[in-house]
């Protein structure tokens, strides 16, 4: 705003204010030519009859009018603002010597250095149901995974009520393996193994080696030292009835050549009395599956013998699968 016109917009400023606070009840007796008429609140007594003595009201010494101080502040502050000069800015401090620039300069050294030279942090190790492409908390240490996959295992809805094996021998006697409430399954490809979850989750698991034909289909998956239901029927193919029969099943490692693998839990024995011809029988017993397993995808099988009677009194064996069911146990 320049300079002559910071007067007039004082006074009006000031006029303004004057009006605002004043009143026009308050106004009227200043501006009435001729007629000074005293403000409200300070008429003169009305006249009293002749037969009553008046009585002669308190005299009160006038204060002032409250609104011309109030004008003034106002107008001494708009006077400073408007003609006033601005604060000064405040001083630069002083700036830091060279020998203290060259201290922090080394300290800042020893530092980068000290991240440089420190090791990098180790990655999480990659198990299948810890680490699952941001879905599941990351767990570095054993107890941190075992945790992990405790929490995560007792959030998981199994998949299907019951995984059906596939009917194995070719004698008198075949038989087929299902497991129940499997979490999910595992198929092989030829990239790899293909891991889908029951609430979802799928993820192909790179591998190396060629895939053996016997893993190119679906498998039941669980955890790593899980309790699995097992059931086994058991059908009898021939003519003649079979009696005293008995089934001997036992969980061994995976072997590619479908040769025994090495125990990894010990046999459940089941008797069956009698079988018929065309008859079957459904045997039911629960297994523990391997936790010594520290890969993504290890695979155990379910070694399956049915032995009856030979007429001499003899043991026969009527039906021996190394691989009469398989299934995925993933690592820790």
């Amino acid at each position: 705003m320049r300079r002559p016109l910071r007067p007039a917009f004082s006074a009006l400023l000031c006029a303004a204010f004057f009006v605002q606070s004043t009143g026009a009840a308050d106004l009227a007796p200043i501006f009435a030519r001729g007629a000074m008429l005293p403000p409200p609140g300070r008429m003169a007594p009305l006249p009293m009859p002749g037969a009553v003595k008046p009585v002669a009201p308190k005299q009160v010494a006038p204060q002032g009018e409250p609104w011309l101080a109030s004008a003034i502040v106002v107008a001494r502050w708009v006077n400073e603002r408007l003609t006033g000069t601005l604060n000064p800015a405040p001083a630069l401090t002083e700036m830091p010597s060279p020998e203290a620039l060259a201290a922090y300069a080394s300290v800042a050294r020893n530092e980068v250095s000290a991240l440089a030279a420190a090791a990098a942090p180790e990655p999480p190790v990659d198990r299948m149901l810890i680490l699952m492409e941001g879905r599941r908390v990351v767990a570095s240490g054993l107890a941190a995974q075992l945790a992990s996959i405790l929490q995560y295992r007792s959030e998981l809805k199994p998949l299907r009520p019951r995984f059906v094996g596939e009917w194995v021998g070719s004698g008198p006697v075949r038989a087929r393996v299902d497991y129940l409430r499997p979490f999910g399954v595992t198929q092989g490809e030829a990239k790899g193994y293909r891991v889908t979850l029951a609430d979802g989750y799928e993820r192909l698991i790179p591998t190396k080696g060629a895939i053996p034909p016997a893993l190119m289909r679906e498998l039941p998956l669980y955890f790593a030292g899980d309790l699995v239901d097992v059931e086994i029927t058991v059908l009898n193919t021939g003519k003649e009835p079979l009696n005293n029969l008995q089934a001997v099943a036992v969980q061994e490692d995976y072997m590619a050549s479908g040769e025994a693998g090495a125990p990894t839990s010990s046999p459940m024995l089941a008797a069956i009395s009698s079988l018929a011809a065309g008859q079957t029988t459904v045997l039911r017993w629960r297994v523990k599956l391997s936790s010594t397993a520290r890969e993504a995808v290890n695979f155990e099988q379910t070694h399956l013998r049915v032995l009856g009677k030979d007429p001499a009194g003899g043991e026969k064996v009527l039906l021996d699968q190394n691989q009469a069911g398989l299934i995925d146990p993933p690592g820790e």
